[in-house]
């Protein structure tokens, strides 16, 4: 297996062209090394970690500007992401150990394009866009036409995703990420749930619903129906029992060893109960009616 460390952007987008299917990338390395172990060595690795100008986390006029190289440890310690956007916070908090978040990056959350990646969801539901460079060029997309499937994104093999651009939310907008898992944070998300809502102005209806649903399709999904159910009406029992079912019903989870797809749907449905009347609580100061 070759190995290689490119020091700008450029050099590490040449050898992805050049060693197409056979190249992976690795920053933190924290999947990366496990698939090396367990399941197959790739062709060569493509270390971006020494890039210059892939990191930090800086304020960008209406929206957070992260690095795809920002550890999942630089997010959660962020005031600016704990204050702007706790929605994310959430999900970098819950991320596996201390260790691993020290190590792991965002960018390789992302790219991973695992559905149950923690920090999917959340990136769904803020409406956050990726900066993608290939060699011919950079493009911006929005992360909700990015996953492609279970460990496939638009970058393909030739391309890095170098940033993301999180829009913060509207004044008032209230957000929950809610995870199970056997382990707790220590382990993969059996389900994870993301709900963001906005209240109108006299903090009586939703103006705005977004619900991200992780785990539980070939890739991280907005509940679109759910949300569209919900908008423009005040949050009730029966209307939030009808919600949650809703979500529930928008999902596709598999059966594997961890857990039954009918059980995952129960938990679709329980958490997307929680997390709206979390959120409703927070945003409105009023219980469900």
């Amino acid at each position: 297996m070759d190995y290689f460390e490119p020091k700008s952007l450029d050099e590490a987008l040449s050898l992805l062209a050049k060693h197409g299917h056979e190249a992976k990338v690795i920053a933190g390395g924290t999947d990366v090394m496990v698939d090396i172990k367990y399941k197959e060595e790739p062709g060569c690795l493509v270390n971006i970690k020494k890039i210059s100008g892939l990191g930090g986390i800086q304020e960008n006029g209406g929206s957070l500007r992260i690095g795809s190289l920002a550890t999942i440890r630089d997010v959660e310690t962020s005031s600016l992401v704990r204050d702007k956007l706790p929605v994310l916070w959430e999900s970098a908090h819950q991320f596996a150990s201390l260790q691993i978040r020290n190590t792991a990056t965002i960018g390789g959350n992302i790219c991973r394009a695992s559905p149950s990646g923690e920090t999917l969801a959340p990136l769904l539901v803020l409406e956050a866009k990726g900066k993608l460079a290939f060699s011919e060029g950079e493009k911006t997309e929005p992360f909700m036409s990015f996953f492609q499937g279970p460990g496939k994104t638009s970058l393909g093999t030739k391309g890095l995703l170098t940033e993301i651009d999180v829009p913060f939310p509207a004044e008032g907008s209230r957000g929950v990420y809610l995870k199970h898992a056997v382990r707790g944070a220590m382990d993969i998300a059996m389900v994870g749930v993301a709900v963001l809502i906005t209240p109108d102005a006299a903090r009586n209806t939703l103006q705005d619903v977004r619900i991200g649903l992780g785990a539980v399709a070939p890739t991280p999904i907005r509940a679109s129906k759910t949300e569209a159910l919900l908008r423009g009406k005040s949050l009730t029992v029966a209307l939030l029992k009808e919600a949650a079912a809703m979500a529930a019903a928008e999902s596709s989870p598999i059966s594997d060893q961890r857990s039954s797809g009918e059980y995952r749907r129960w938990i679709v449905e329980a958490l997307t109960r929680r997390g709206l009347e979390q959120t409703w609580k927070a945003a409105t100061g009023k219980e469900v009616a």
